[in-house]
């Protein structure tokens, strides 16, 4: 009899230590992915973040939308504060619920994690396909110092519409 107590008590320690441990590492990913992402330093967030987030999200914040985006405002809306409000998580999947504040405004979000290779990774990839600007292709070498911006984004003129006649 003693021996399945005590075989049921390191049953519980175990599981509830795993869990502690689960929610230690879904909170320094989300941690360390908001906080770098939420101040501009794309580079500092790759560690948190999944493969597909790394080659598409991340990839496109740091060629598209941080060139396109005024120093200015990027300092005005800087630093970023970041705090958890909440964890659910299962197996290999978490939802953490976050409170984002900027000297601009605050912001309550949440984004997903996924437990990748045994490590818990920030996991929002971005869907390319349905994005309006271009992710430029890294294969190909194509010298841009003579090109001009409609050129690199490749801008449609737009078309008169038979209202506008």
């Amino acid at each position: 009899m003693e021996l399945r107590k005590l075989s049921l008590l390191t049953a519980a320690i175990l599981v509830i230590t795993g869990c502690n441990s689960d929610k230690k590492q879904i909170i320094k990913a989300a941690e360390g992915y908001l906080e770098a992402t939420g101040n501009y330093r794309i580079e500092e967030a790759y560690p948190y973040a999944s493969k597909e987030t790394r080659e598409t999200t991340l990839r496109y914040i740091s060629e598209i939308i941080i060139p396109m985006t005024d120093t200015n405002y990027i300092k005005s809306n800087s630093p970023a504060e970041i705090s958890i409000d909440s964890i659910l998580y299962s197996t290999d999947t978490a939802w953490v619920f976050y409170t984002k504040t900027t000297p601009l405004k605050t912001l309550q979000n949440t984004i997903c994690l996924i437990r990748e290779d045994g490590e818990w990774l920030v996991d929002v990839p971005l869907d390319l396909s349905r994005s309006p600007l271009p992710l430029p292709r890294l294969d190909t070498a194509k010298d841009t110092s003579k090109t001009t911006p409609s050129e690199l984004l490749q801008i449609e003129k737009a078309q008169p519409v038979a209202a506008d006649l």
